[in-house]
Parts: C-alpha cells; sequence; structure tokens
C-alpha cells in the first residue's frame, strides 16, 4: 500500500524555523516515534535513516520488525497494515501516522514540537 495516512489531532501549526527537539525535551518525554519495518521492503530504509536522523536531534524512536511476535502486536495496536510505517504516539495514543511509506522529517518534526 502506498497510501498516506496523517491525523493531526491537535489541530495547530506553526510555520517557519526547524525546532530543535531537545531544547522540547520536557515536552516531549511522553512521545514516541515508532517505526513499522520488515525485510526485503524496499521503501523501509528509508523509514530507518528517519528514525536515526530523529534520535540524533534527541527524539524517542523505537523500531518495530513486523515479522516477529512483538512487532506484530505493536502494529495491530497502532492499526499498522503496510510498511514502512511510522506512527507518533504519547503513550497509547495515536498523534499522528503515515503509513505505507517514510514521512518527511520536517513532517514529523512539527507533530514533535506541537
Amino acid at each position: 500500500m502506498d497510501e498516506q495516512d496523517v491525523d493531526d489531532e491537535s489541530g495547530s501549526g506553526s510555520g517557519g524555523q526547524e525546532p530543535n527537539l531537545e531544547a522540547n525535551s520536557a515536552a516531549n518525554q511522553q512521545k514516541v516515534v515508532k517505526i513499522f519495518w520488515q525485510r526485503n521492503c524496499p521503501k523501509c530504509p528509508g523509514a530507518k535513516e528517519l528514525g536515526k536522523s530523529l534520535e540524533e536531534d534527541g527524539a524517542a524512536v523505537e523500531y518495530f520488525d513486523t515479522q516477529t511476535v512483538d512487532g506484530l502486536a505493536e502494529a495491530s495496536f497502532f492499526d499498522v497494515l503496510a510498511t514502512p510505517s511510522v506512527v507518533l504516539a504519547d503513550g497509547n495514543k495515536e498523534i499522528a501516522a503515515w503509513r505505507g511509506e517514510a514521512p518527511k522529517i520536517t513532517d514529523v518534526k512539527k507533530f514533535l514540537r506541537d
């Protein structure tokens, strides 16, 4: 599936500058970027690179191989049916999701700073 599914429950936006995620670490403490991938997925390496870049900026990132029991359980909880998928969660609440492709880093950072 190549559909992109983005949910924004906050309704707020901002423009302009790239955020420093470390400066907002207290606000982002509960927010986690969850990356769902599997072997032989042609778009998954891009999603993993996105995760590495976000980690370098101070974001909490978790990786889930959907071909493992734990990965499949987490994918099921967040309604992930395609790889790669990226879900931004605050605890067990989905804040935003991109399913079937890796989002742009600026899109993820927008939700991390909100």
